[in-house]
């Protein structure tokens, strides 16, 4: 996804895109066994351009990004943001799913 979503010629947006993946997933916080696959992705993607995430976490992906020393456009900056916010908020979708009823219980 981060490939398809964040390709330029120069490759800058796809190494920010990285970094900032890694910084998410790489975190503190153990995933355990959580497997992300294509479906999973598309849809975040899709509620993530829809507005249905959190917009304190999209700033504060945009500010992360400007930190970066790299070069980016306005554009790529809102393709790294949509595509971060897109793989929490799967990791976030998903990892509830994983719960199931044990909220419940």
């Amino acid at each position: 996804m981060l490939e398809a979503e964040l390709a330029t010629p120069d490759g800058d947006a796809f190494a920010a895109g990285l970094e900032l993946a890694c910084r998410v997933l790489g975190g503190k916080t153990r995933l355990g066994d959580l497997r992300l696959d294509h479906r999973a992705l598309s849809r975040a993607l899709g509620d993530v351009r829809s507005g249905r995430c959190d917009r304190a976490m999209v700033r504060s992906l945009r500010d992360q990004i400007e930190e970066l020393p790299v070069a980016l456009t306005p554009r790529e900056q809102d393709a790294i943001a949509t595509v971060i916010a897109a793989i929490i908020y799967a990791v976030l979708d998903e990892s509830v799913r994983d719960l199931g009823d044990t909220l419940v219980a």
